[in-house]
Parts: C-alpha cells; sequence; structure tokens
C-alpha cells in the first residue's frame, strides 16, 4: 500500500474510512524520505531513526557485516543500538515483528 491509495491523502477511488478516522485523529505526515535505496540499511534506519551510516548497517558489500542482510549474513545492528520497538516497550507498549524483519 502506498500514501496515494488512502483517503486521508486524497484518494477519491478507494474508501478507506478507518485509516481515514485515525489519520483525523492524530498525526498525518506528508513527506516521506528514505535513508537508502537498499532494503536493509532502511528498515534499520526506520528501526533506529539514525542515518545508516550512524547505525552501522549502510552497505551493499555482501561480504561485510554492515551489508543488505541475507539468512546467513553475519553481523547487525549494535548491540548497543536503540530500536523504537525498545523505547515503547519501557512505556508499557507491547511490539510484534512481521514480515523481512
Amino acid at each position: 500500500m502506498g500514501w496515494g491509495d488512502l483517503g486521508c491523502y486524497g484518494n477519491e477511488a478507494r474508501e478507506t474510512p478507518n485509516i481515514d478516522k485515525l489519520a483525523a485523529e492524530g498525526a498525518l505526515f506528508t513527506d516521506f524520505y528514505s535513508t537508502s535505496p537498499l532494503c536493509t540499511p532502511s528498515r534499520a534506519a526506520m528501526l533506529t531513526g539514525r542515518l545508516p551510516i550512524r547505525n552501522g548497517v549502510y552497505t551493499n558489500n555482501t561480504f561485510g557485516v554492515n551489508a543488505v542482510f541475507l539468512p546467513d549474513s553475519p553481523g547487525g545492528l549494535p548491540a548497543e543500538e536503540e530500536t523504537i520497538a525498545e523505547v515503547l516497550a519501557k512505556l508499557g507498549y507491547r511490539n510484534k515483528v512481521i514480515g523481512k524483519w
């Protein structure tokens, strides 16, 4: 789903009343930026709020530990890197990982 698929962003061809209600009651984000054209660095940035070069996951070097992760890849986010899930858990939220990560 892309941002243009939702009624709250102006799509008149599809009805998304529940998401539109959430948007009306909360924050509507209108600018989107990707920190990297690669999947792993951009996901790591989304989880940490830090640029790939700062969170330690930044390259497409599949032989390195800071690369796009495959099932047998070494490395990962540094243990000291705090993710949004950890911040929310401290505030009493329960988190779940679905999908690639």
